[in-house]
Parts: C-alpha cells; structure tokens; sequence
C-alpha cells in the first residue's frame, strides 16, 4: 500500500460517508463486488483512473475530490 493509494482510499470513504455511499452501492456504481470495494476502501487495492471517473459521476462531485491536497512541504 502507497501513501498515495492510501489517501485516495480515506477521500473515498468521506465523500461516501457524505454522500451516503455504502460499499454495496460503489460496487453496484464501479460494477465490481463489494469484497473488492473493500480491499480498495482499506487502501489493499488502487482506484483506478476509470473507477475514480465513475464515482464522480455517481456521487455527483468533481473528480478532484477523491485526491489529497497536494503538499507544500518540500523534498530536501
């Protein structure tokens, strides 16, 4: 699990939780099973790029805000 995934995952569940999403109507939206929701939910499996589009879609909400603010925190 990456950092990134991880963080995906976490904007995922808010935006669910805010739209009320269960894991049972991402799966019915992204056209996977709910088993598979949940591993990418724990941040086991990435989101992809289709997936991500689709839950914007079906929660009605821009694609930006399943990615993490960028950091301004600079690499030495």
């Amino acid at each position: 699990m990456t950092q990134t995934t991880s963080r995906i995952a976490d904007k995922v569940r808010g935006v669910a939780a805010e739209k009320r999403f269960t894991q049972g109507a991402i799966a019915q939206a992204l056209g996977i099973a709910r088993s598979s929701v949940a591993e990418r939910l724990a941040g086991r499996v990435s989101f992809t790029a289709d997936e991500i589009l689709k839950l914007s879609a079906a929660m009605d909400v821009p694609v930006s805000r399943f990615f993490p603010e960028p950091s301004l925190e600079r690499v030495a």
